[in-house]
């Protein structure tokens, strides 16, 4: 598995699928080391319920990559977002990109770009100026970058006791260059 030669399918998710998006979800917050603890109760139910409320009205879209054997291998996806102050500017949303994740096993591949590509795609047919993500790991960030993502000026401060997902990519971030 995850030969250079393997045939990858990417398709787009039906309502069908979003169990499918919901476990690459999971692996990516594994990997990124968000403890159980750090999420609400029920969260991956809640995460289910609001991908197919989104799905059924027009505002999420997911891409899944499947190797020759028909297992989902990577994935990425793009929600529209209209919080403020964005709301207040033309269109009145933004894309907000989700769930960018490929097994480890097919990493260097390019398929997170093409996978990206066809979430641009997406929202420009929405009609969406700006996509924003969160980046977590020095690979990731160089792939955002290569695509034409830039910092913004953006700025986060823990008011509790508690770790902020923020704090959680960053500690990932320090060990991935360190």
């Amino acid at each position: 598995m995850g030969s250079d030669s393997e045939t990858i399918k990417i398709l787009p998710v039906e309502e069908k699928d979003i169990p499918i998006a919901i476990e690459l979800r999971k692996l990516l917050f594994k990997e990124m080391g968000v403890p159980d603890e750090a999420l609400i109760d029920n969260a991956y139910d809640n995460i289910l319920q609001l991908y197919r409320n989104e799905f059924s009205k027009g505002r999420i879209r997911h891409f899944i990559a499947y190797n020759s054997y028909k297992e989902p291998v990577a994935i990425a996806g793009a929600l529209l977002k209209n919080d403020f102050p964005y709301y207040l500017f033309k269109p009145g949303y933004y894309g907000w990109i989700i769930d960018v994740y490929t097994k480890p096993q097919y990493r260097g591949k390019k398929i997170s770009t093409k996978l990206l590509q066809l979430t641009h795609d997406w929202l420009k047919e929405k009609g969406v100026n700006e996509a924003k993500l969160i980046c977590g790991g020095s690979d990731a960030r160089k792939l955002y970058e290569k695509l034409g993502y830039r910092p913004t000026w953006e700025m986060s401060l823990n008011i509790s006791e508690n770790r902020t997902y923020n704090e959680i990519i960053d500690q990932k971030v320090s060990k991935s260059s360190s």
